[in-house]
């Protein structure tokens, strides 16, 4: 993993701490999810609860905002990253800024969510939405059968096939 993400149950904004919530059974957080913020209050209005206000990963993911990120430690090509994440219940790392950029460090390169998805050569992200070139450019070419990966913090054009590790990213889960 990068080491720019730790788990922590502190909300860094309030500087509050989830509780963990017990049942009945003493039981706390659902086995391998870790708490990453609080929020304020307990409820979203119009009186409904919505648990304890606290947003979970699960264990060996890395919480970020309100995200989760999974650090593959394997090298693959681009569709088998994209397919590991699926069966994660995730997806490839879709960036949204140039925070979320940075999260990738400057170690070695990582797949992201972004290919060429038609011959008419657009920069896709796997959730379908298009590349915004204002606020990124890959550089290289834009052909068929390319990839999107993040080396030294810039996205890249490479060939698909090209084995690297992945980042898979999902929505923390409120509890």
């Amino acid at each position: 993993t990068s080491g720019v993400l730790q788990a922590s149950s502190t909300d860094r904004k309030k500087n509050r701490r989830c509780s963990a919530p017990t049942s009945h059974s003493g039981s706390a957080w659902p086995l391998g999810w870790l708490p990453i913020s609080c929020l304020e209050g307990r409820g979203r209005g119009m009186g409904q609860e919505t648990g304890s206000g606290c947003k979970l990963c699960p264990r060996h993911w890395a919480p970020y905002r309100d995200k989760c990120y999974w650090f593959s430690e394997e090298n693959e090509y681009w569709s088998r990253g994209r397919d590991d994440c699926s069966w994660r219940g995730s997806h490839l790392l879709v960036i949204q800024d140039q925070e979320e950029l940075n999260l990738t460090g400057n170690q070695n390169p990582v797949w992201i969510g972004l290919n060429i998805t038609s011959q008419r050569k657009n920069w896709t992200w796997v959730d379908g939405s298009p590349l915004n070139q204002t606020l990124f450019t890959v550089s290289g070419p834009a052909e068929e059968n390319s990839c999107a990966a993040v080396k030294k913090n810039q996205i890249k054009s490479e060939i698909c096939n090209t084995h690297y590790k992945w980042i898979c990213q999902k929505e923390a889960v409120l509890i």
